[in-house]
């Protein structure tokens, strides 16, 4: 992804400011730190699936083949990671 510890530093302080996330110490490595979803964090998170999968069968509820479009993405995105690999 190209991000470097830094970037990753702000976006976490960004999502524990916003209360999305906590930070926490690593059990066994003090030098690692965990970081996971709040509560707010996880119903964020199960609303956005949610309305994803809404907005995919909206969008192709009517498509007659969704297998086959599905492994179509797959072999797309299988030859993106090969290119940029």
């Amino acid at each position: 992804m190209k991000v470097t510890p830094r970037n990753v530093t702000g976006l976490v302080d960004a999502l524990v400011d916003t209360g999305f996330v906590a930070r926490g110490p690593h059990p066994t490595d003090r030098r690692a730190t965990l970081v996971s979803l709040t509560e707010r964090g996880a119903e964020t998170m199960e609303a956005m699936n949610r309305e994803h999968q809404e907005l995919a069968s909206l969008l192709f509820a009517d498509m007659p083949d969704r297998d086959a479009f599905a492994r179509g993405l797959e072999h797309l995105l299988e030859g993106l990671r090969d290119a940029v690999a």
